[in-house]
């Protein structure tokens, strides 16, 4: 473990035990995949148990909140939701998720205060603190060359739908290098080094073993490529040969 890793993990060690200790739940902000898999990874030396949530179902960048055993009353995430809309639709910029993060980091938020930032046809929808809301709300008035008006609302009054194009393959075995070479449509070969030159993300970390196994449900980021979720080993033919099913993100 490096010592940004070691500084990750003593922070949650530490929001744990004032957790237990004070008999309150305490909050992260939002952690990336590759935290999130910290988080699991070191679960053992936490002293409370523990939850994850977004702001909807499926969200990438979760809060964790630690919870002490001996617990009385009510809570909630402190997660706020903004609303963006363009003010004059028929002249609006088509805006990417790039656009709109680099908005928000020119207003000078830090990437741990905010969500998932979801760009659907007619809105934008950020995920943030509580306590960051209303300054998004106030300052984020123009992305790109649009103008925008805002809404607070609660992740419950939002509806967030995934989009994925699912795709049904053959693997030789259950192996990275392997699998890349399906989704990506190259040679094992060329996998194998296109894995050993760090572009391969599994539920937010770096893998540059071309062995590893893949399971259901793992996120994987294929750069220059794209993300996907892994579905399912299906079946498998006469020949040995593994029939997969994967979805790739919109």
């Amino acid at each position: 473990m490096d010592r940004d890793d070691y500084a990750v993990v003593r922070r949650f060690e530490d929001l744990s035990q004032q957790a237990d200790r004070k008999g309150i739940v305490l909050f992260s902000n939002f952690l990336n995949m590759y935290e999130i898999n910290l988080l699991h990874q070191n679960a053992s030396g936490l002293a409370t148990r523990f939850s994850l949530y977004g702001g909807y179902q499926e969200a990438e960048r979760q809060m964790v909140a630690f919870q002490p055993d001996a617990l009385y009353y009510d809570w909630s995430y402190p997660i706020s939701c903004i609303r963006f809309m363009p003010v004059q639709p028929k002249f609006a910029d088509v805006l990417s998720h790039r656009d709109v993060l680099g908005a928000c980091m020119h207003l000078g938020i830090e990437r741990e205060m905010l969500g998932d930032i979801v760009v659907q046809d007619t809105q934008i929808l950020i995920f943030c603190v509580d306590s960051m809301a209303n300054y998004l709300k106030e300052h984020l008035t123009t992305i790109k060359h649009t103008q925008m008006k805002a809404a607070i609302v609660t992740p419950d009054e939002v509806t967030v739908s995934i989009q994925y194009r699912e795709v049904f393959g053959y693997v030789a075995s259950n192996r990275l290098d392997a699998f890349v070479a399906e989704a990506c449509k190259m040679s094992r070969a060329q996998s194998a080094t296109y894995i050993l030159s760090e572009n391969v993300f599994i539920n937010g970390k770096l893998i540059t073993n071309h062995n590893h196994k893949i399971s259901p449900e793992d996120i994987i980021s294929l750069r220059g490529y794209g993300k996907l979720k892994f579905g399912a080993f299906l079946s498998t033919t006469k020949k040995g040969r593994i029939r997969i099913s994967y979805q790739w993100y919109f």
